[in-house]
């Protein structure tokens, strides 16, 4: 459970004190066009929005669920030590995929992924899971900068699915790993020095 802020908690200062980051992966996961999506029947959109973001859970393996909705977007982070079976590698795959899918019955995607360091397991929402840092407010920031069909991220995320490729014997099923395309320092905004971002396009 995150650590609920309340000004009344006697203990807030020595939990806050306490309080150390949580590293982990973070996903935002936009749907590319929601606006003139909303053009269409209301019945239409719905289904349409319905539709992605149940194939984005499939691709994700169905147990990574999301912390944030914000938008037209889901907002994943999965602690390091929840990763379990799933290795950078999986994950990347997962997300390629989710960008490269094309059908008539749900929308394209752009995603930001990132892995962050600055992440901290906090709530202002009594009972909620929820996760805040400037690592979160970068990955949200990636998907802005992302086209559709496009995943950029930052060199961490990337340092750690080429660390995990490496030690791959069939690497030749992975071609996605060898298609990211960068470095690239961008101005990213609320951030002073420029952001070395790498890119996945579909």
């Amino acid at each position: 459970m995150s650590l609920f802020i309340s000004p009344v908690d006697p203990n807030l200062k020595e939990a806050i004190e306490n309080l150390r980051p949580t590293p982990g992966y973070c996903l935002f996961i936009d749907i590319a066009g929601s606006t003139e999506l909303k053009d269409l029947e209301l019945p239409k959109w719905i289904i349409y929005t319905y539709n992605t973001f149940a194939n984005i859970q499939t691709y994700l393996f169905s147990k990574f669920e999301p912390i944030k909705v914000l938008g037209d977007g889901l907002l994943f982070f999965i602690p390091e030590t929840e990763m379990q079976e799933e290795t950078p590698l999986t994950l990347y795959n997962g997300l390629t995929n989710i960008v490269s899918e094309e059908g008539p019955y749900f929308k394209e995607v752009k995603i930001g992924a990132a892995f962050c360091r600055n992440a901290y397991d906090i709530t202002f929402v009594r009972g909620n899971r929820d996760i805040y840092g400037k690592d979160i407010d970068l990955t949200a920031r990636l998907a802005g900068e992302a086209a559709s069909r496009e995943i950029v991220m930052n060199k961490e995320f990337v340092e750690k699915i080429r660390s995990a490729w490496t030690g791959t014997f069939n690497k030749s099923n992975l071609e996605e790993v060898e298609r990211i395309n960068g470095p690239e320092l961008i101005p990213i905004r609320g951030f002073t020095n420029r952001v070395e971002v790498f890119r996945f396009r579909a």
